[in-house]
């Protein structure tokens, strides 16, 4: 028992001993440095975008049907690029050429007659009833004929606008009945972007808003236009009005189908305090960030609480706490406590740091 005693002993007088020496103040409190990266606010313009996603439509986007009965003599091959009023399909047309010789024989007879019956009803020579007769029956032979002509046209089956094939429903050689789809023509130079808006932001999105278009599989950037269409009829199950942006694509990259991201302007605040919502520490009762301020060991960490305001994808506003000139800590903050000292090892201004992450942005849900 005597060893335990002594060592018992030699512990207590240990730690009295150290907490003395820290008592009379021998030795210094060690403060750690803390690695950060930092923006230095600098107002700037925001534009404030609300985030949803679309999908997108061809403008001329058709499936041609034919409009008279026959036999398929020949059709366009998939991906043939026609002008408006070329011919993509031809219908056997020997039978409509055979009814448009007898509906003109037809016709010319009964021009014919009515021709010779005139002078004579001039003259008293005939009734009226004859002439009128004759008068009924050219007008008739003329319609015939005229109808005739035209299902003649229609055997050839031709592109409403100019487009490209995407697909053939029937193939040469097939019988087909009026009304049966021949071929899908779509052009692409022209594409329409549908979406749905949150019925809050009715006010807010209008047409002629700007609007902001960019592929979730395509890393093309983004296309700048704006909203065509605004409509002013909420959708009940998804309290959405919905939107529509017209916008050119001479490269054909957006395809029919796709699904993309849109950013729509709201609004635009002049000399506005932006930062990343990364950099922001929430509790229960506040928001407060970390800030480089200046102090008897160098830099060090001081916690400020702030109000926020627009957000807008990766970053945010800052409507009160901090001042032009401020660095906010906006990475390491994690691992921070109040009064650590700092070893800067980046600092960009925070305008460019805000259009560095908007480059870098994937959607996310845009809030108040």
């Amino acid at each position: 028992m005597k060893p335990l005693t002594l060592l018992f002993l030699l512990v207590t007088v240990l730690a009295v001993s150290a907490c003395e020496t820290n008592d009379n103040g021998n030795n210094d409190v060690q403060v750690r440095t803390v690695p950060v990266e930092t923006v230095t606010i600098t107002p700037d313009r925001f534009d404030d975008f609300i985030r949803i996603s679309g999908s997108v439509e061809a403008i001329n986007d058709a499936v041609i049907s034919a409009e008279v009965n026959g036999q398929v003599r020949n059709i366009a091959d998939r991906g043939q690029r026609f002008n408006r009023g070329e011919v993509v399909a031809r219908i056997d047309d020997r039978i409509f050429r055979a009814n448009v010789e007898s509906a003109r024989a037809a016709f010319e007879f009964a021009q014919d007659t009515f021709e010779r019956l005139q002078p004579l009803y001039a003259d008293s020579i005939v009734s009226t009833q004859d002439f009128r007769g004759a008068s009924t029956e050219r007008d008739a032979a003329r319609a015939q004929l005229d109808q005739a002509e035209k299902a003649l046209e229609d055997t050839e089956i031709r592109a409403p606008f100019a487009g490209r094939v995407e697909e053939r429903m029937v193939r040469t050689g097939e019988l087909i009945n009026a009304g049966m789809p021949v071929v899908r023509l779509v052009n692409t130079e022209r594409v329409r972007v549908r979406a749905g808006v949150p019925e809050r932001y009715s006010g807010q999105i209008t047409e002629g808003s700007e609007a902001r278009i960019s592929l979730r599989s395509y890393s093309g950037g983004e296309f700048d236009t704006r909203v065509t269409y605004a409509g002013n009829v909420i959708d009940s199950d998804r309290r959405t009005f919905p939107v529509e942006i017209e916008m050119r694509n001479p490269e054909r990259v957006i395809k029919p189908e796709m699904v993309v991201n849109v950013r729509l302007k709201r609004r635009s605040i002049e000399n506005a305090v932006i930062i990343p919502r990364t950099a922001i520490i929430r509790d229960e009762r506040s928001e407060s960030v970390f800030v480089a301020r200046e102090g008897e060991n160098g830099l060090q960490a001081e916690l400020v609480e702030i109000r926020t305001g627009s957000a807008a994808g990766p970053v945010i506003e800052i409507v009160e706490g901090l001042e032009e000139g401020d660095q906010v800590i906006v990475a390491g903050a994690s691992n921070l406590s109040i009064g650590d000292r700092l070893n800067v090892i980046s600092n960009e201004s925070s305008t460019e740091r805000a259009e560095r992450l908007q480059r870098q942005d994937r959607p996310v849900v845009t809030f108040d």
